[in-house]
């Protein structure tokens, strides 16, 4: 009977094969496919990442990008030598020697002098290729401590001047960083608030660019590896904030329920809100636990576990449920890209927590569940209301900002509660950029994700997949706060975002397994 069976379609599939109706059809079907895959967006979804990267040129799209990144001429060059007398006094100081290097910002040899016009010519000409790399490292560790304004008015000339010294990565994580770029001006052009929401795309925009910035400047491991210590360091002077603040008594318990917790004082370190602070170092703590394993030499393991110590300390402080929920998702992550046997140790260490933990970090976590929490039932009559406004807003959105949600909120709001924003990352997008932009947001991410992944199946060493892993945790982390907190609200915290992912790719970028990039010039016969 089988072979009977076996027989019958097998005669029905050369009968297909033999009709002209179905060769038709075939061929009907693979225009398209070719037609598909000739598509950017389509070969985003269901392409490799190394044939992807390496064949958006065929992209007309694509290509309109790069001659406007790459196609004007890189003006601001790097001297090949300089003042002698110059050379000798940098170089002499082995702080701004190995500085300059791992900036890739080397301090030119020395050469025959010009004249005092020459040389203080040269020395500008060196000044102005520096200023991207050692600007970004001044953004990077200034993020959590700088006004916003200020930190935008330190982006614009970095900004400049990485697009007249520098070449631009063309790649996916570009692509859809720029698109989502465009959506949000589009957006705001037809925003309830139009002038509030121009200016914060305007800033928003500026600073999401650091991404190609940092991926342009750091091209070598030694800068990137700076940069991650810069971002850690950073982070450890928050927590030196924060522990003064506990020492000192700061009143920082206005954030939550005062009559189930009137009694705890929260820190906020400098960012004037606990929740905030909680959701800036779920970036951080991964890093420098990562630090750990991943950086050379007893001095920097050492600072390394001083900082993630310091720093769990003040998350622990922050009395942030989502950030003790989100870090804890990150640690599962971690272990499961890692080590996916060590999950059956995760039973004991759930089981040992309550008597490890502070009482008041236990009863804090506990009040998830706990409907009378005032700040629970509040958050939630937030979604409600906020979902409402989707049922007018869902295509176009509201706009970007606190101005135009309050525009529309009240109309849509329960009991006349009010709200700054609807306490949910993906909620408050929807609402502000409808769904064309949200969704172009979420396969931003997925570029990310989609580097990171590539570069985790192909790395080989152990320290670059512990690092790799804790990038994606923390990433991970910090995104599923957003489910409970818009995260964004504080644009010190949105920078601080974007500064870490474009440490990740150009983490993923320089660190690409030999064997990747041998694949990738086969498929395509290009590498960038």
């Amino acid at each position: 009977m089988i072979t009977k069976a076996t027989n019958f379609f097998t005669a029905i599939a050369r009968w297909m094969d033999g009709s002209l109706f179905f060769r038709g059809l075939l061929a009907i079907f693979n225009f398209f496919k070719k037609l598909c895959m000739g598509s950017f967006i389509a070969r985003a979804f269901i392409a490799e990442p190394e044939p992807l990267e390496e064949s958006m040129h065929r992209s007309i799209f694509v290509v309109a990008i790069n001659k406007l990144l790459n196609g004007v001429p890189k003006i601001i060059k790097p001297p090949s030598q300089w003042n002698a007398g110059l050379s000798r006094v940098l170089s002499g100081s082995w702080v701004v020697r190995s500085t300059c290097d791992n900036l890739e910002t080397p301090i030119p040899p020395p050469g025959k002098s010009g004249g005092l016009a020459t040389d203080v010519k040269v020395f500008f000409q060196w000044c102005l290729f520096a200023i991207p790399v050692w600007g970004m490292a001044a953004v990077l560790f200034a993020a959590p401590f700088l006004p916003t304004m200020m930190l935008a008015a330190m982006m614009l000339p970095i900004l400049f001047f990485t697009y007249l010294s520098r070449k631009f990565v063309i790649d996916s994580n570009l692509i859809f960083l720029l698109i989502f770029i465009v959506v949000s001006v589009i957006v705001a052009f037809m925003s309830l608030a139009q002038r509030s929401s121009l200016e914060i795309v305007m800033l928003t925009s500026v600073f999401m660019l650091s991404v190609p910035v940092i991926v342009a400047c750091c091209t070598t491991k030694r800068s990137v590896d700076l940069f991650i210590k810069i971002f850690a360091v950073s982070a450890g002077f928050t927590g030196l904030i924060g522990f003064y603040q506990f020492v000192a008594g700061y009143e920082g318990n206005v954030w939550m329920d005062q009559e189930a917790f009137g009694h705890v004082d929260r820190v906020s370190s400098t960012f004037g809100n606990p929740n905030v602070y909680g959701t800036y170092l779920l970036l951080a703590i991964p890093i420098a636990a990562a630090g750990i394993v991943y950086f050379k030499g007893f001095f920097n393991k050492f600072c390394a576990i001083g900082i993630t110590g310091l720093l769990l300390g003040n998350l622990a402080l922050t009395y942030s449920r989502g950030c003790y929920l989100s870090l804890a998702l990150a640690v599962v992550i971690f272990v499961l890209i890692m080590e996916k046997r060590l999950v059956v140790l995760f039973v004991p260490a759930v089981l040992a927590l309550p008597f490890m933990l502070p009482s008041t970090v236990l009863d804090r976590i506990l009040s998830i569940v706990d409907m009378s929490d005032t700040s629970t039932a509040f958050r939630l009559n937030i979604w409600r209301g906020s979902l409402r406004i989707l049922q007018d807003f869902w295509i176009s959105g509201v706009g970007q900002g606190i101005y135009a949600y309050n525009t529309v909120y009240p109309f849509y709001s329960l009991a006349a509660i009010y709200s700054p924003h609807s306490h949910s990352l993906y909620i408050q997008y929807l609402v502000e950029l409808g769904i064309g932009g949200f969704l172009v947001f979420i396969v931003m991410l997925g570029c990310f994700f989609r580097t990171m992944v590539s570069f985790l199946r192909h790395c080989t060493d152990f320290k670059q997949r512990v690092m790799a892993a804790a990038m994606v945790a923390a990433t991970l982390g910090f995104l599923f706060q957003g489910v409970t907190d818009f995260v964004f609200y504080n644009y010190r915290v949105f920078l601080a975002f974007y500064l870490f992912l474009g440490i990740c790719i150009a983490f993923a970028k320089v660190n690409k397994p030999k064997k990747a990039i041998a694949k990738s010039e086969v498929v395509s016969g290009y590498h960038d």
